[in-house]
């Protein structure tokens, strides 16, 4: 394969560089608990999850309760996922294999790095000190900077716009159709790992640049 300089890469969070899932049910099973519904498993979570927690938690309320019940309840769901997910925030999310290995050489590499995610931006900012990938990164943007959240290729322009980076030398990086289709909007090229929450779609018919199932990969792609 041939490698091909980027001065500038933006990646994904939850399913590309952390997996979260585990974090995220805990919060998503207070929030039902309060609403007298049972708990849901990871796997129902990693099904659903990657549009941000506003979707999220009405999607999950949606698994047991008419969509009327679900918007009447909408608010104080997000705010009961967003407090408890604070509570356990970083405890049973991991680093994926590979990634610090391949930060550390793209750093080396002297090429700028950004988080564009879904997840609010304090919660992220937050989760990159607790394992200690802050380090890497030149900007943190989440689904509350700005209006939209992914696949709206706003957060990732305006993540672009930060680092000052030429779209003709960067790449995206992530794990769903978001963000195949966010990098797309934004005409800027993208690869897909495969070991996040795809939600069922095939990463293959998204036409990325490469679709790869481990971190270490990406360094094949990239001088």
């Amino acid at each position: 394969m041939n490698k091909t300089h980027y001065s500038t890469l933006f990646f994904d969070l939850d399913g590309t560089l952390i997996n979260s899932v585990s974090d995220i049910t805990y919060a998503l099973n207070k929030m039902r608990a309060h609403f007298a519904l049972d708990p849901i498993s990871d796997q129902t979570t990693a099904s659903i999850i990657g549009k941000g927690f506003p979707t999220t938690a009405q999607k999950i309320l949606l698994l047991d309760l008419a969509a009327d019940k679900v918007a009447a309840y909408a608010n104080d769901a997000l705010k009961l996922t967003l407090d408890h997910y604070e509570q356990a925030m970083g405890q049973h999310t991991h680093i994926y294999p590979g990634v610090i290995d391949a930060l550390t050489h793209f750093k080396e590499l002297k090429i700028k790095m950004a988080v564009v995610t879904n997840k609010e931006e304090a919660h992220a900012i937050k989760t990159l000190e607790h394992l200690g990938l802050d380090q890497y990164f030149d900007c943190v943007v989440g689904g509350d900077t700005t209006a939209y959240y992914k696949p709206n290729p706003a957060p990732l322009e305006y993540a672009a716009k930060l680092l000052n980076a030429d779209i003709t030398t960067s790449l995206m990086i992530g794990d769903s159709a978001n963000d195949a289709y966010c990098a797309k909007a934004y005409n800027m090229p993208y690869i897909l790992i495969s070991h996040g929450y795809a939600n069922g779609v095939d990463l293959y018919s998204l036409n990325a640049l490469a679709v790869i199932e481990h971190f270490d990969e990406l360094k094949d792609y990239i001088i």
